[in-house]
């Protein structure tokens, strides 16, 4: 099932107050979300969640779509920022990170991958929903199948491909995003099988080839820009992400690449 809004007297989906929009939907009974996957059915379940919400969508025109975030899945402008951040070094930690710049540089033909191809027509533009994590699907109590997926607030245009590799990235980890014992971190090739199987099983009929060639590459796109990320933000002083520690922007890029250098292990199998 889908997300159902309720029209206000405006005859919009949404009302104004105080300059604020607020929107509602019917609520969905007798559900439950999942914030530690603990069943191994649930990989499967939840890659048919959002496999399912991308073929709902096959046939939407994602061109019409507005720029919720701007340049979210641009690596390329997120590489620049990168770069300028080094330069700027506000917070005066890049000389100590030379490192893990050093790593992010090394990979820097991930950068337009997908920028390019989506310029060129040979990736095409889809419905996309930019947050895959767990507790974004809502599962039955009876059944355990996925009713819903929700918040739809990051929904924009883009690849396909960057939600499938966020999903890989998010619930395929053995650790924590920010674990300190990187001992922990690795990529789960099971859950890798589990929730791809469950993703084909409601896109294949209309993804192109192309699209199913980079599945798994997607996966390795999408944690390096989140290791350019966080990294980014440690040399920029923290600024972006929220942090419990000094030093928690610097965890999670080690933890990230640990997990990248997982991937990058297992690729073959996973291709």
């Amino acid at each position: 099932s889908t997300l159902k809004f309720l029209t206000a007297n405006t005859g919009k989906s949404y009302v104004t107050i105080d300059g604020a929009a607020y929107r509602m939907y019917h609520f969905i009974d007798d559900v439950f979300t999942i914030e530690k996957m603990e069943n191994p059915n649930h990989f499967y379940l939840s890659g048919v969640a959002f496999g399912e919400f991308a073929n709902f969508l096959s046939d939407f025109d994602a061109s019409i779509l507005a720029e919720t975030i701007k340049n979210f899945h641009n690596t390329v402008s997120r590489y620049n920022d990168f770069e300028a951040a080094i330069q700027n070094n506000i917070s005066g930690r890049a000389d100590d990170v030379t490192a893990e710049i050093e790593f992010v540089r090394q990979r820097k033909d991930f950068v337009s991958m997908f920028v390019d191809r989506l310029a060129d027509g040979s990736l095409p533009l889809r419905v996309t929903h930019n947050d895959t994590k767990l507790n974004n699907v809502l599962f039955d109590n009876k059944t355990q199948a996925p009713v819903s997926v929700i918040d739809l607030d990051t929904v924009l245009a883009s690849t396909c491909l960057n939600d499938f590799g966020d999903a890989i990235r998010s619930y395929t980890n053995t650790g924590l995003e920010d674990d300190e014992n990187l001992e922990n971190v690795s990529m789960d090739i099971a859950m890798f099988k589990g929730y791809t199987e469950g993703y084909l099983s409601e896109t294949k009929s209309f993804l192109t080839q192309t699209e199913k060639d980079y599945l798994a590459f997607s996966a390795k796109y999408i944690t390096y820009e989140q290791v350019l990320r966080f990294l980014m933000d440690y040399i920029d002083g923290d600024n972006y992400y929220k942090v419990r520690y000094d030093g928690h922007n610097l965890v999670r890029t080690r933890a990230q690449y640990k997990l990248l250098t997982s991937m990058e292990e297992q690729y073959e199998q996973m291709q």
